[in-house]
């Protein structure tokens, strides 16, 4: 059993999932590159307003010519000598290693702490065996909540966003029985790939990374008797697509761009194109 709220009090998934989507932004690096090369110069001067060092230089590689000619070699300037020398190529800096999954265990109300996430994106998978309420919140840093991942009451089992957005830095609990919490990197979550019906049941993170392209028109079913709501996760802002109570049918959109869905549901569910 779920603790049931109406459809217009769902809480509104707030933060970026920016990192989800993820790309490469090249045309800065090159054009920090060609300044550095220094690619920009200054106008060639007329011949009639060349000055008494431009004209000097002219003759310094006239100079420079004869010799080379008669046989003879002219010795490089030092700044010669340097632009010869090839240059040193950046250092590139190493790749983060990626964060380990973490697990959980224990009985009743407790608060675990986190290593830290780095840049991966993970779910958590969670279990609860007891007969009353069982609660999760992401904390920050500060000890403040962050979003209220899971609120059922009696034996649950399902799969909620983590770090779509914001890092948690610890995870607190409220629960009667024994509990798990695993956290499973994105890249693992179930995909749907836009053909033939998706079936699942209870809290689930499905990946629909390509399915949303332009107009995608999608049919979902619930069964259960409780709250069914469906975020859907792009590269700037979770979007609500559904939000209802009990047994649904019906036909909406996906975002253009979606990448993953973060559904809450208390039974079976489906998602099948229309």
């Amino acid at each position: 059993m779920r603790i049931t709220t109406s459809p217009s009090s769902a809480p509104r998934r707030r933060r970026s999932a920016g990192r989800l989507g993820g790309g490469l932004t090249g045309a800065l690096a090159a054009l920090m590159l060609l300044g550095a090369c220094g690619v920009v110069t200054d106008p060639p001067a007329r011949d009639d307003e060349a000055t008494p060092a431009v004209a000097a230089e002219a003759q310094a590689t006239e100079d420079d010519e004869a010799g080379t000619e008669s046989g003879t070699t002219t010795g490089a300037t030092p700044a010669e000598s340097a632009e010869a020398s090839p240059e040193e190529e950046p250092e590139v800096a190493p790749e983060p290693e990626p964060a380990e999954p973490q697990s959980f265990s224990g009985t009743g109300n407790e608060v675990v702490m986190l290593d830290p996430l780095g840049e991966d994106v993970f779910y958590a998978a969670v279990t609860h065996d007891g007969s009353s309420n069982i609660a999760l919140w992401s904390v920050d840093e500060n000890g403040q909540d962050i979003d209220l991942l899971v609120n059922e009451i009696g034996g649950y089992e399902g799969e909620v966003a983590l770090n779509f957005g914001e890092d948690p830095a610890a995870l607190r609990i409220e629960a009667d029985g024994a509990w798990t919490i695993d956290l499973v990197h994105l890249a693992e979550a179930p995909r749907w790939d836009g053909e033939g019906v998706y079936e699942d049941r209870g809290d689930s993170v499905l990946i629909v990374d390509g399915v949303a392209d332009g107009l995608t028109p999608v049919t979902l079913t619930h069964d259960g008797e409780s709250n069914f709501a469906i975020w859907a996760w792009g590269e700037s802002y979770p979007d609500l697509i559904v939000n209802d109570i009990g047994a649904y049918e019906g036909t909406t959109l996906l975002p253009n761009g979606a990448l993953v869905l973060q559904v809450d549901a208390d039974g079976t569910w489906t998602i099948s194109p229309s």
